[in-house]
């Protein structure tokens, strides 16, 4: 009897985090306004993506997430071994969720994210039993930092391919594989503590979204800016951000105002902060992961 029940407890878990990912992502997305970015309103600065399909990308990779988590509960091998199944797992994802979309790349960026936290939760949970978030970015850090650090190592020699290896190469910038190896400061230190305290005091959730967004913008070196503009327009989204939390953010109406112009000039410029996004999804994950193992 006792077996049957922890079977049954165990797959309410598994329930419960495969929501937490549909949350987040979806949470993300439907966050209204936001600068350059896909929501409820516009298409931001991206022409092939709008809601739904965002909503189809979802669905594609949340069992994979799931599947990540499910990875680092269970497993007794070291972190780093981990991050290498993980990524097989990802692999699949990222097919998954092209074939879902009809080729448009909405998510390939937090599901590397997402994918490293989840496991790191489920080594977390696993060990300890509990939600430990400086614990979990720690293993975040432990995951990924030899194999990325060698990674990095060999894009400095080849000819680069991707937008990441070319950023890498052009600017020093080694963007979310930098954020993995550090255990995610701007999320830890930043994006989460951020919407908790929003959360804490009852905020409206979708102008404490707006917020968060706002404050990693500040301070993320956002490789989607780079990719698209140049640094000074890195410089421009960082400056703009700051000047609209001045303002109040989304809580005032002149900030309100301020942050429906900013869209304005990033789809002018052709700009999408899509790494602050994708913090912002992360800080969702973390909270709602939270409440399921509190």
């Amino acid at each position: 009897m006792a077996a049957e029940q922890a079977k049954v407890q165990y797959a309410e878990v598994l329930i419960k985090v495969e929501e937490a990912v549909c949350h987040s992502l979806m949470g993300e997305v439907y966050t209204t306004p936001k600068p350059g970015l896909v929501d409820q309103n516009d298409t931001g600065a991206h022409m092939d993506m709008d809601i739904n399909t965002f909503a189809l990308s979802t669905r594609a990779i949340s069992p994979y997430i799931l599947q990540m988590f499910y990875c680092g509960y269970l497993s007794e091998k070291e972190p780093e071994e981990v991050f290498k199944e993980i990524r097989q797992i990802g692999i699949c994802a990222e097919a998954a969720m092209f074939r879902a979309t009809d080729g448009v790349n909405t998510h390939k960026g937090i599901l590397f994210t997402m994918g490293i936290l989840a496991a790191a939760t489920g080594i977390c949970v696993r060990k300890t039993g509990n939600f430990d978030l400086e614990r979990i970015s720690g293993l975040c850090s432990k995951m990924t930092k030899r194999q990325l650090t060698l990674e990095l190592q060999e894009i400095e020699k080849k000819q680069p391919v991707s937008h990441g290896e070319k950023l890498y190469q052009s600017y020093g910038e080694a963007g979310i594989r930098g954020e993995a190896m550090r255990g995610f400061p701007v999320l830890m230190e930043l994006a989460y503590p951020c919407l908790k305290y929003y959360r804490k005091l009852g905020y409206n959730h979708n102008l404490s979204n707006i917020n968060v967004l706002l404050h990693v913008m500040t301070a993320l070196n956002d490789t989607n800016i780079l990719s698209r503009g140049t640094e000074e327009n890195l410089e421009w989204i960082k400056e703009q951000a700051s000047k609209i939390l001045q303002e109040g953010g989304a809580f005032s109406a002149q900030g309100y105002q301020m942050i429906q112009r900013m869209n304005e000039a990033c789809v002018e410029k052709n700009l999408s902060p899509g790494g602050a996004a994708d913090m912002l999804a992360a800080a969702l994950f973390l909270y709602e992961m939270e409440k399921v193992f509190a």
